[in-house]
């Protein structure tokens, strides 16, 4: 069992952020790796996207990379994938390409596992987790995005580079980029999560390496007053007052 106090770190994230949906977690479990007690398998053959969906709304799923229902998704986790899929030929014809040789690039740029590398996937709220996580995926909105990395930079200038991609935005960067990386990384979601999963216009998916977890939770508590501040429009009512609400 974990000493982690995951549930508090999910209490603290949600308080300070003001979170809508649970912090999630994501955990890959190589062929040696007993999968935990508690944790199921989906009731269909699902998107990772739709499990990160379904675990935000409080359900802890297991679920196997070669099992996916995404055309590139399982290659993200090591697994196989349709040759129709990495010659491009799938996301040409949804029109997200020009040319089939554009979105066979496109994909095999992704970040990914070897070949073999996890036998299974773990997605629940973090506080459910009886394990150490590998990932943390935060289904947030700009502004509390902002802070993530604020939160980062806060002890030592450390600005975070990060890559915008238009396809596996959730399982490639959010979710396996954070913990290869070890890194924050931001997803601002693909045609597969967008059209999938109840991902909403205005929200975004920062993924957060578990060693930072601990890290930005303490920075977050010392920006609570920039926090304030921003959330007040503070600076933007002193210098238009008459925008100001009626009270």
């Amino acid at each position: 069992m974990i000493k982690i106090n995951y549930a508090e770190y999910a209490k603290k994230l949600t308080d300070l952020l003001g979170l809508e949906f649970p912090p999630l977690g994501a955990k890959f479990l190589r062929t040696n790796e007993p999968v935990p007690e508690g944790f199921n398998p989906p009731s269909k053959k699902i998107r990772f996207c739709q499990a990160v969906m379904e675990a935000s709304w409080g359900k802890s799923l297991v679920i196997k990379p070669e099992e996916i229902a995404c055309g590139p998704g399982p290659a993200t986790f090591g697994a196989p994938i349709k040759e129709k899929v990495i010659r491009g030929e799938v996301h040409h014809a949804l029109g997200l390409y020009e040319t089939p040789e554009v979105a066979a690039k496109a994909i095999l740029s992704n970040y990914r596992f070897p070949f073999g590398a996890v036998a299974n996937i773990l997605v629940a709220p973090i506080e459910k987790f009886p394990i150490q996580f590998d990932s943390a995926l935060l289904r947030l909105k700009p502004e509390q995005a902002m802070w993530i990395f604020a939160a980062k930079s806060y002890h030592q200038v450390a600005h975070t580079t990060v890559i915008i991609a238009p396809d596996q935005s959730i399982c490639s960067y959010a979710a396996v980029a954070s913990f290869l990386k070890n890194d924050l990384t931001l997803g601002l979601g693909c045609y597969g999560s967008r059209t999938g999963t109840d991902l909403k216009l205005e929200e975004m998916v920062v993924g957060i390496p578990e060693s930072m977890i601990a890290t930005i939770i303490e920075a977050l508590e010392k920006l609570k007053k920039p926090m304030e501040d921003v959330r007040s429009k503070k600076v933007f009512y002193a210098s238009y007052p008459e925008k100001t609400p009626n009270t």
